[in-house]
């Protein structure tokens, strides 16, 4: 007899939602830049002029630690003059005395407010500690320095990590327009973009990054997973493979490339992709199921079925395989078998209807109509139940010698079937007759 109620095709959706962000990944501050040259000098005739020569000798030389005590010494003496200040903040940010270079750059800010420098390295310390007022360290500065690029991009990653994106897209654009070749500015606008979900946006200056610096993984990377979200999954298999190319020891990605390749049915490339992912080591969760599911599309019950085997003692709490592996066993035709797995998979998700629908096809096919009828019965609270059921449920009263029950249930279904389902028809047709002519005689 023809199956029936059998599920439709296994979908996979092995990406989570965590795949295509992209935060805690994004450009990293830069360090502090060091003090301008051109500066304002003390008067020549400045009897401590030497210590700040000796300090700047020793900033030059990388020996910071060696400016602090002339720089001390001098501010001790001039404590108004700005620069001298500036000095001392940049020493301290160089070896990471951060709360000693706060102070000596608001001093300096105090003293000469329009120094951008000051504004712009006073955020770069802040900026891990307290991003929002980092910001507005970035906005001064970028407001004195309306030219220059580096400035209104720190604004817009103080405000990004500030848990401000969409502001932060607006500052990231403004730096572009300044300076539109650089790569480290597209980079943060497409992750900005990606935290907005404005994927195609994304896309876009993801691909202007990679465009820039082709083999940088971060920009290929990103651009897959933007391409991911919009659901373009080869141009997405193809930017994997180039971020691969860079970075191939990473496991992840090949088994994320395998469902990329996976959805526009390339499943030869995708196993091949597995393959890549499970080489040298033990395979991860999802390279296993991915892979039974590229078996189960190809019709290879019995590869996936062991696939499966494998990957449910690693992965016991995951429903979907043991329904995976009911289905499986239905093909192969151990009823038994695939009844107890779906079994399974319906006491850990009671709430799922594809391995109910197999489960009527395990128990019929089997030959045990009660259960048949009862798993029939709890799938009708769940969705409207097909026409062929009707023939289902008619042949199992019919087994059951339930001959009104079964002519009820035979006329439903060519009530409802309209004759798709030629032998299913005759069946139930010939059927009707016969339990008619039983039931009359009968009386």
């Amino acid at each position: 007899m023809k199956r029936s109620c059998i599920a439709a095709a296994c979908f996979l959706c092995f990406l989570s939602a965590s795949r295509f962000a992209i935060a805690q990944s994004q450009t990293q501050t830069p360090p502090p830049r060091k003090p301008a040259a051109a500066k304002p000098k003390p008067a020549e005739s400045d009897r401590l002029a030497p210590l700040l020569q000796q300090a700047q000798d020793a900033i030059d030389k990388g020996n910071f630690a060696d400016a602090i005590d002339p720089l001390q010494k001098y501010i001790a003496a001039r404590p108004d003059y700005a620069f001298a200040h500036f000095q001392l903040g940049y020493v301290y940010s160089q070896l990471k005395r951060y709360s000693d270079a706060q102070p000596e750059f608001e001093r300096t800010i105090a003293l000469d407010p329009r120094m951008a420098e000051a504004h712009l390295n006073l955020g770069l310390i802040l900026m891990d500690r307290d991003p929002a007022a980092a910001a507005d360290s970035f906005r001064q500065a970028a407001d004195l320095q309306p030219t220059d690029s580096r400035p209104r991009f720190l604004y817009g990653l103080a405000l990004d990590r500030s848990g401000k994106p969409e502001r932060a897209v607006a500052e990231y654009r403004t730096a572009l327009s300044i300076s539109p070749n650089e790569f480290d500015i597209h980079l943060a606008l497409a992750q900005a973009l990606v935290e907005l979900r404005r994927y195609p946006e994304a896309e876009s200056e993801f691909g202007k990054a990679a465009a820039l610096k082709p083999d940088d993984p971060e920009a290929t990377l990103g651009l897959a997973r933007a391409l991911d979200a919009e659901q373009k999954y080869e141009p997405a298999a193809d930017a994997l493979g180039a971020y691969l190319k860079v970075r191939p020891d990473d496991k992840a990605e090949h088994v994320a490339r395998a469902y990329d390749l996976m959805q526009v049915n390339q499943f030869d490339a995708a196993l091949a992709e597995l393959d890549l992912a499970d080489a040298g080591g033990v395979p991860i969760a999802d390279s296993r199921k991915m892979r039974a599911g590229i078996y189960m599309q190809q019709g290879k019950w019995k590869d996936a079925s062991v696939v499966l085997a494998a990957a449910i003692p690693v992965s016991p709490n995951d429903p979907e395989l043991y329904a995976w592996l009911g289905r499986c066993d239905l093909e192969l035709r151990d009823f038994k078998a695939s009844a107890d797995n779906l079994l399974k998979a319906l006491q850990m998700n009671p709430s799922a209807v594809d391995p109910l629908r197999d489960l009527v096809d395990a128990y019929y096919l089997g030959g045990d109509c009660p259960s048949t009828l009862k798993a029939l019965d709890l799938l009708s609270q769940r969705e409207p139940i097909k026409p062929v059921a009707w023939f289902v449920r008619g042949s199992c009263y019919d087994t059951l010698g339930q001959k009104a029950d079964a002519v009820g249930a035979y006329q439903k279904f060519l009530e409802l079937d309209q004759n798709r389902h030629d032998r299913q028809d005759f069946q139930a047709q010939q059927r009707i007759l016969t339990l008619q002519h039983e039931l009359q005689n009968k009386h």
